[in-house]
């Protein structure tokens, strides 16, 4: 059960009034309890509890509940809090056994301190009210977890373990650390098996070539070419979802390769098919010339930009197959990794 200050004062928790009208101390316009840490609105002096008005300026910003011009809050006036005194209210922990009866004043500092707030164990999670926790401590059963391989037992306050329970424990865990240990030996010799398996039905298929069999050519890298071939991209689910036409060169149509981006158009190009104006263009250009076009929309202008996030996002997606695939390398490599790849590749043919 919660105090009250987070769910407010119930009229039917007082329990004398010695002559006060109860409808004088409500937040009759909003939560229609006995109003609690109460504050008032100064233009039409209306009161309200301050949780109350809180919560609805937050949905109602500058606004009075009563429509007043705008909300300018001040303190309880002094009639409001001489009648809030003179309430006796039952403690909310009534229904744990608290038979209390409290002045308002007294109230949020005994609910505070009450012995029957309810309160969790934390050996057996059991909920009981606070003034009895001690003893149940003393009595509870502790909590204990068992497997396969070891068992855990959790008693709080508990006296320090002897050597032998210590040794017992070392020796359970490093046989649990040992039977972990073959079983990750055990998977990746799985996995290494079923990756020979994978070669071995793509070199028989044709899909790719036996190591062996490999005549290696002189080949080109993207950095050499300045071309990166939408034909290389492997097409994996994150590929698909990052390949979209934005990735690809206004120009060339392959995936961007050093990319720029023109600020007036919004076309994406590889740095070697950035518009540029020569300058035999440019010496045309000033004879009156028409400048040369880019685009869908002939774009004459071609401002340099930086490239925008969620494109450069994009390309971080993408898989490639190396520039070196055709002398053996079965390497994929992400596309802000290929060209450190490429200039480490050992399938690269170096020239005598």
């Amino acid at each position: 059960m919660t105090s009250t200050n987070e769910i407010g004062l119930a009229s039917e928790r007082v329990e004398s009034s010695t002559d006060i009208d109860l409808s004088d101390v409500h937040c009759s316009t909003i939560c229609e309890n006995i109003l609690w840490k109460p504050v008032s609105c100064q233009q039409c002096e209306t009161h309200f509890c301050s949780k109350c008005i809180t919560k609805w300026l937050t949905k109602n910003p500058n606004q009075c509940p009563l429509r007043c011009d705008s909300f300018v809050q001040r303190p309880c006036s002094k009639f409001i809090v001489k009648q809030l005194s003179k309430l006796q209210i039952a403690c909310i922990y009534h229904p744990n056994g608290c038979n209390e009866i409290v002045p308002y004043e007294a109230l949020e500092k005994h609910e505070m301190m009450c012995g029957y707030k309810l309160v969790k164990c934390s050996t057996c999670q059991s909920e009981m009210p606070e003034k009895d926790l001690p003893e149940h401590q003393l009595q509870c059963t502790p909590l204990r977890t068992t497997s396969e391989n070891f068992q855990i037992t959790y008693v709080p306050n508990a006296p320090v373990l002897l050597d032998s329970d210590v040794n017992y424990s070392t020796e359970q865990f490093q046989q649990y650390r040992f039977e972990v240990q073959s079983e990750i030996r055990k998977l990746r010799q799985e996995l290494r098996e079923a990756q020979n398996d994978q070669i071995t039905m793509l070199v028989s298929r044709g899909f790719i070539m036996n190591d062996h069999e490999v005549e290696r050519i002189q080949l080109q890298s993207t950095i050499e070419i300045e071309t990166l071939s939408k034909h290389r991209i492997v097409l994996d689910q994150n590929s698909k979802m990052g390949l979209n036409d934005e990735l690809l060169c206004t120009e060339c149509r392959n995936v961007v390769w050093k990319p720029v981006y023109c600020k007036q158009c919004e076309c994406i190009f590889c740095y070697k098919c950035r518009p540029q104006i020569g300058f035999f263009s440019r010496f045309s250009t000033f004879f009156g010339a028409e400048r040369p076009r880019h685009g869908q929309n002939n774009c004459d202008n071609f401002e340099e930009v930086s490239v925008p996030t969620h494109v450069i996002a994009d390309l971080s997606k993408l898989l490639f197959r190396c520039a070196y695939e055709q002398n053996g390398c079965r390497m994929l490599i992400h596309y802000y990794d290929l060209e450190q790849h490429e200039k480490e590749c050992q399938f690269e043919n170096i020239p005598c």
